[in-house]
């Protein structure tokens, strides 16, 4: 990775105090020369960091008066959120707010590709999507880091949604995908309730029953939607502990007084 510039670190600085509501929306940003001089930079440097803000969502030029800070839960778009998760350690409970909403995000697509797979499964052709799976087979037997599983997951999922031949789907999915991982908390929390083993397991039998052009019933479907459901909501509380953890670490635990 590139290795930050001035702009990106002020950049970061100030995102992180919106997120964190040390900036309130509608509040006027410190202006180009305050910036400039907190951080010890170039006017032109402050004014570029202050234009990347607002091109990622998290304030607003306004004509005379300069950047307030915009309302980034009622407006705030994935890159915006995705610049977010990248500091999830200084902010862990809204960083989880964001985790939680992703992985409802990823629920509801899977469910639905699920359900459409299974009302019909002849109609999708299963050639990249037994390639992918065959591939998440290998690194999960291999024993590789969880991001590289857990990138092979995501891409078999993307093989099912490019099968099903639903591109708004596949759109919003690669969208989250990438917010995923972006924080290795972020994958240790999918396989902490269920290793990669048990997730392998499941996709090699959804896929069996693919092949084989066998429907499932209704109440199998609603089974396997609570259990999801369920490994869900487990993955959302691994997360929450793992983060906080994460930013106790980084703060340091500081010695009662007194």
């Amino acid at each position: 990775m590139a290795k930050p510039t001035v702009v990106d670190e002020i950049t970061e600085q100030l995102a992180c105090r919106i997120a964190a509501g040390d900036y309130l929306p509608g509040d006027l940003l410190p202006s180009v020369r305050q910036v400039a001089a907190e951080f010890g930079a170039s006017t032109p440097i402050a004014n570029s960091a202050l234009g990347r803000l607002a091109a990622l969502g998290f304030a607003e030029p306004r004509r005379g008066l300069g950047y307030t800070v915009r309302d980034i839960r009622l407006y705030g778009g994935i890159d915006t959120w995705r610049f977010v998760f990248r500091f999830a350690h200084r902010i862990p409970n809204r960083a989880t707010e964001i985790f939680a909403d992703i992985i409802d995000v990823d629920h509801m697509l899977v469910v639905q590709a699920i359900r459409t797979l299974a009302a019909d499964p002849r109609s999708y052709d299963t050639t990249q999507s037994g390639q992918a799976l065959d591939r998440f087979e290998l690194l999960v037997d291999e024993g590789a880091e969880l991001a590289e599983i857990m990138s092979a997951e995501l891409h078999l999922l993307r093989c099912l949604f490019s099968a099903l031949g639903h591109p708004g789907f596949l759109s919003l999915f690669n969208t989250v995908g990438e917010v995923l991982i972006a924080v290795p908390e972020a994958g240790q929390a999918v396989y902490g309730p269920i290793e990669p083993e048990g997730h392998l397991a499941l996709a090699r039998r959804l896929h069996t029953l693919w092949q084989s052009g066998t429907e499932l019933a209704a109440p199998e479907l609603d089974g396997l939607e609570m259990l999801l459901r369920t490994y869900h909501d487990q993955v959302v509380e691994t997360f929450r502990e793992l983060i906080r953890r994460s930013a106790v670490s980084e703060e340091g635990v500081r010695a009662p007084t007194g």
